[in-house]
């Protein structure tokens, strides 16, 4: 059995997401943000930064998001393109394409100070705005010109929900924060994602986390 450390609408939430979609056993643990219980030692062995996700296997604790995700593709046939695939590596390079050109500029629009000084912050900010919008301008175009099998709402793999959650936390910022990218702005990545938040475990999750209806493209923030 495998255990979810989790807080609401983090990026715990792709991983959820994915484990309930494949309809795959775990338990949830939620951790409390409140406390220092990501700085306990217990947890600290799961994650040494203390960051969420963390997630506990059999074969051992793991952290980070693409990683577990990766993980969870090799152990769950359909979860993503098998090793043998052809499909395998362009599913590899939009999948590490989306954690450093989206995920990693996301981190750095909500936390500028973990990168910049405050008299900087802005620019880093607007900075890593600018860079996001170019790389949903690609994925976008790569969505409606190749029509990958991986990225289908009607049959999604864990790259899906990655995405999706990521454009979930853009999407639910006020429109004069420089977070907010609205998926609107990308047609083919927004029609997908709006198909994407009716199936059962986008729905599922929403009531669990607290996360609103329309999950993606027109979401309620915690």
């Amino acid at each position: 059995m495998y255990t979810l450390y989790y807080v609401p609408d983090w990026a715990s939430l792709a991983v959820r997401l994915t484990l309930e979609e494949f309809e795959i056993p775990y338990e949830a643990a939620l951790i409390d943000n409140e406390t220092n219980e990501r700085d306990s030692v217990r947890f600290r062995k799961m994650s040494p930064l203390g960051l969420i996700p963390a997630f506990s296997t059999p074969h051992g604790d793991m952290c980070e998001t693409t990683a577990i995700l990766l993980w969870l593709g090799d152990q769950h046939p359909g979860l993503s393109p098998a090793p043998s695939s052809q499909e395998r590596a362009p599913y590899l390079k939009w999948l590490l394409f989306i954690n450093n050109a989206i995920h990693n500029n996301i981190l750095s629009l909500f936390h500028p100070d973990r990168v910049s000084s405050a008299a900087s912050a802005n620019e880093t900010m607007q900075n890593a705005r600018a860079q996001i919008q170019v790389a949903l301008g690609i994925i976008d175009s790569m969505v409606a010109t190749d029509q990958p099998s991986w990225l289908r709402a009607d049959k999604p793999t864990a790259l899906n929900y990655y995405l999706g959650l990521l454009m979930r936390w853009m999407n639910g910022f006020d429109v004069s924060h420089p977070a907010h990218i609205s998926s609107k702005e990308y047609p083919s990545l927004h029609s997908m994602l709006h198909a994407l938040e009716s199936r059962p475990a986008a729905r599922k999750c929403a009531e669990l986390e607290g996360l609103g209806n329309t999950i993606f493209t027109n979401p309620t923030l915690v």
